[in-house]
């Protein structure tokens, strides 16, 4: 498992610190007491206490000197190893040098004799000992002082550190997964329990694998074997198709980077896992787009094809054929315009109305009576339909109601039930136009509206040419296309 060193805050641990409070003189209460009263090693206060402790001990030999018979000294060291303590080595050095001088008073300068003379410099030279060891200990307490001191900063940033780390850790927008040589799971984030569906608990020490399909375990291994061999970053994106997967078994699309833990002595590998099923989502649909658009054009090119083709049979004028093949063109256009507005996922039936007839509309009044319901038809009803009443539009703008400023016209719809499915019911019914006569013959417009569409959706199609105005009737199934449906192989050549 990776060794994470954070001690500590990631086990949940809120004290960073790993040794106990050091009980020094500087925090108790006796040191605090030397410190506020100034007692600094190298001070006159310190040389001046010195100078007292020993006094002191001279007064208190004087007092015991009828109990003590050839001890001397013995209130000296004390007052020595306290003065060291107390007040560092100089002033502890100069207590000796006093309590020398004490000593040498209290047996008599003059009547001295070399076995006390004797004494006395082996007491110089033990208290000599004494300030030296004191002082020592002294240095050596101070020393590690400063090492706990720097220990304890040292856990507090760690601790910190730490803290940071997990934060930033479980903020990230992305899965991250840290895993040991052996490919077991030793660390995991917020994201990648909501990104897989696990629990925490039930991935860390876990296999890697557990968190991809079953196919593609085995070659997973193979992989992170040849990536432990050769270590290295591999940025998100590069190297094959990866996959995870949740509990429920359900699969989904990532992509992953790679990062050795180098100063990870286990080997650590610290993955980032990203789901990219919505960018895999967009490239397929931006490939089906490419291979509708292809589609798409080489429909409308037939269309536009057979158009040309049919029109200029049906009349031998230029200029009237320039006039119709381009009515036809822009009706196709405007189908075209509505399909993309929509993404090509079909339209519904009023807008396709409204979108032929658009051009029509005098700005003061309203020349169109649109009923029916609601009803969306996919893209191949849409655009015969948006052709069959770009006919009828610009029909009724030549020769009928809508050549005259009185000319209304009436669209309406509805949907009919049957064995088959749903039948939509569409009828053109024209008003207050020039009176209208059966024509001597049929010309392409009526023939692409009657055989030709009518016979692309399955449909029929019936035209009356009443006095008072025509009357188109079309009837067709919806049921059988995918509103989302492609424009299929919809073509004019029928109304020949």
């Amino acid at each position: 498992m990776i060794s994470i060193k954070v001690p500590g805050a990631m086990a949940g641990d809120q004290s960073a610190s790993i040794w106990p409070k050091p009980m020094t003189l500087a925090t108790s209460p006796a040191g605090k007491l030397l410190n506020w009263t100034g007692l600094r090693p190298g001070s006159w206060i310190a040389y001046l206490t010195a100078a007292l402790i020993v006094a002191v001990a001279l007064a208190v030999r004087l007092a015991l000197a009828p109990w003590i018979v050839g001890a001397q000294f013995i209130t000296f060291f004390p007052a020595i190893i306290v003065t060291t303590f107390a007040c560092g080595t100089a002033a502890g050095l100069l207590a000796v040098a006093l309590s020398a001088a004490a000593a040498w008073f209290i047996m008599g300068a003059e009547g001295v004799t070399p076995q006390e003379f004797n004494a006395l410099l082996l007491f110089a030279l033990v208290a000599g000992l004494d300030v030296a060891i004191i002082s020592a200990l002294r240095m050596a307490n101070t020393a590690l002082r400063t090492a706990l001191a720097q220990v304890e900063r040292l856990n507090t940033e760690l601790g910190a550190s730490a803290t940071t780390f997990r934060d930033l850790l479980e903020s990230a927008p992305d899965a991250m997964v840290i895993v040991d040589r052996k490919g077991r799971i030793s660390l995991i984030n917020a994201e990648t329990e909501r990104l897989f569906g696990f629990e925490r608990q039930d991935l860390l020490g876990r296999p890697i694998e557990q968190l991809m399909p079953e196919q593609h375990r085995e070659q997973h291994r193979i992989h992170f074997a040849e990536f432990q061999a050769n270590p290295r970053a591999r940025p998100m994106g590069e190297g094959r198709d990866l996959f995870g997967q949740r509990p429920d078994g359900g699969a989904f699309p990532v992509e992953v980077g790679l990062s050795p833990l180098h100063a990870d002595r286990d080997g650590g590998v610290i993955a980032v896992i990203r789901d990219i099923s919505e960018r895999k989502a967009a490239e397929a649909r931006q490939s089906l787009l490419l291979h509708e658009l292809n589609h798409r054009v080489k429909n409308t090119l037939a269309i536009v094809q057979s158009v040309a083709n049919q029109t200029l049979n049906a009349t031998n004028d230029p200029a009237a054929f320039r006039k119709a093949f381009s009515g036809r063109l822009m009706a196709i256009s405007k189908s075209h315009d509505l399909l993309t507005r929509n993404d090509w996922t079909g339209a519904d039936v009023r807008e396709i109305i409204a979108e032929q007839l658009g051009p029509y509309q005098h700005a003061a009044a309203d020349r169109f009576d649109l009923s029916g319901p609601t009803v969306r038809v996919g893209a191949k009803i849409a655009m015969a339909l948006g052709m069959m009443l770009g006919e009828l539009a610009t029909n009724a703008a030549k020769y009928g109601a809508l050549s005259v400023d009185a000319g209304r016209v009436g669209v309406s719809w509805q949907l009919k039930a049957d064995a088959g499915g749903k039948m939509l019911q569409l009828t053109w019914r024209e008003i207050g136009g020039p009176a209208v006569a059966q024509p001597s013959r049929r010309g392409f417009g009526s023939r692409l509206i009657e055989r030709g569409l009518s016979h692309e959706l399955g449909g029929s199609a019936r035209m009356t040419f009443n006095p008072a105005g025509l009357v188109c009737e079309l009837e067709f199934p919806i049921d059988g296309e995918n509103p989302a449906a492609t424009l299929a192989s919809f073509s004019p050549q029928a109304a020949e």
